[in-house]
């Protein structure tokens, strides 16, 4: 059995990221299982506090992410940016940086909610960036933001579902980071990353 973290950006009860997290946790493909992981564990970053006493959250964020298969994002958009939440986590699995952090060569897929009719397109850009200047893979196509994410969300015979064409697109973002999993799309940019540290022995 596979395995895909599933991770919310947000930290606010009921948000509309951690209730699309939940969604895609439930709808991954046979023979996958999804995991999850509390980002409000996870203090701000600090170099000081890292290393062989690094926070017990930090150690087992880091073991997550280690141990999956794949990443899956849900996020909001602040201030046009991404989330402070989603950068300090980011900050903290990249390190330390050598022999490997527990990024690199793990594909990831994002997908944004945002209550905004415009918006969200440069949070999905940021984890997308940021993760692959990581050593990461993420799946450039089909890139998902659900705008008018209120709107977006319906009672499935009490489940917490999405509408027709946003659960299609969604579905369609899982199964992208499936494939890139089936396909170790991950293996180019851990051989790059591991060519990068020989060099510098």
């Amino acid at each position: 059995m596979k395995k895909i973290l599933v991770l919310s950006g947000s930290l606010r009860k009921d948000s509309f990221n951690s209730r699309l997290a939940n969604y895609i946790s439930k709808n991954l493909p046979s023979g996958y299982e999804a995991t999850s992981f509390d980002l409000g564990q996870i203090p701000l970053y600090n170099s000081d506090i890292d290393g062989e006493n690094s926070p017990t959250g930090v150690v087992a964020f880091r073991d997550a992410l280690k141990d999956a298969d794949g990443v899956f994002w849900t996020s909001p958009e602040y201030n046009y940016a991404i989330p402070g939440v989603v950068k300090n986590a980011i900050d903290w699995a990249s390190r330390p940086m050598m022999p490997k952090n527990s990024i690199v060569g793990k594909p990831m897929n994002a997908v944004v909610a945002t209550m905004s009719p415009t918006n969200g397109s440069r949070a999905l850009a940021d984890i997308k960036r940021i993760w692959n200047n990581c050593g990461g893979y993420s799946v450039m196509t089909y890139d998902t933001v659900l705008q008018a994410a209120h709107t977006r969300f319906i009672d499935d015979n009490g489940t917490d579902s999405l509408e027709p064409m946003a659960k299609t697109t969604v579905d369609m973002c899982i199964a992208n980071l499936v494939r890139a999993i089936e396909l170790n799309a991950g293996a180019t940019p851990l051989a790059n990353w591991e060519a990068f540290i020989a060099s510098m022995k």
